[in-house]
């Protein structure tokens, strides 16, 4: 790189650091860091890739709190495109971060060119309700029903990495209405997680089947798809 070239403007951001963005919204109890095994491949496309912290999560653990609701979260994935000037982008939405990316497009919709729906809640059907026996202390709703397995993560010291960074859930999320209509515009993809016994998105997977307007894809493993089949929600992503 020569001096004139160091010394160069980087601000603003030029289309290559804007257009045909990827934003990952987590789901809930995890963090931005349960994208890890696929954003080498992501990231060797060129693409910009934007993996989010919500309130309370991952590097923002220290914000977690029985007053967080989703539009905190909502607004977290708002704000990092409009400061980024993200356009063009997909979005997408793991488990409770279909909530998320539900709210953020009504928003920001004139940005948004595809959303995807990883096994995640969909504004297609009604929610499913909770299940009875969820624990709620103080507000908030302790990791529960996704436990990792050193066949998923990949082995014993990878599940306890895992779960050392997961957080409680401020049950303020799970009540907070979210359902709405999508922006005609947007290309959707709903991917079902065909593997996970009684699924609590087997409504949405079966609506986003039957809806033309919707992509489906479908693959044999469990919730964590981007942990058992990176390479396939590589692809699907892309």
């Amino acid at each position: 790189m020569s001096s004139d070239e160091r010394r160069a403007p980087r601000l603003p951001p030029g289309l290559e650091q804007t257009q045909d963005a990827i934003v990952l919204v987590h789901g809930a109890w995890v963090g931005e860091w349960s994208w890890l095994p696929i954003l080498p491949r992501l990231r060797a496309s060129g693409r910009p890739i934007h993996p989010v912290s919500l309130t309370g999560h991952g590097a923002r653990s220290h914000q977690s709190g029985p007053h967080v609701g989703l539009s905190d979260h909502v607004a977290d994935v708002v704000g990092l495109i409009r400061t980024l000037d993200l356009d063009d982008v997909t979005l997408v939405g793991h488990s409770y971060g279909g909530r998320v990316i539900t709210g953020a497009v009504a928003e920001i919709g004139d940005r948004v060119r595809r959303m995807i729906f990883l096994d995640a809640h969909t504004p297609v059907a009604d929610t499913p309700p909770q299940p009875a026996n969820r624990l709620v202390v103080g507000g908030m709703v302790p990791f529960q029903g996704y436990d990792p397995t050193p066949e998923l993560v990949g082995s014993e010291e990878a599940v306890v990495w895992f779960n050392a960074r997961t957080m409680p859930q401020s049950a303020k999320c799970f009540s907070d209405p979210w359902q709405r209509a999508l922006p005609d515009h947007v290309e959707k993809t709903f991917v079902f997680a065909a593997g996970e016994d009684n699924s609590r998105f087997a409504t949405y997977a079966e609506v986003c089947r039957a809806d033309p307007t919707w992509r489906y894809e479908e693959l044999p493993g469990p919730h964590f798809l981007m942990m058992s089949h990176p390479e396939e929600i590589t692809d699907i992503i892309l």
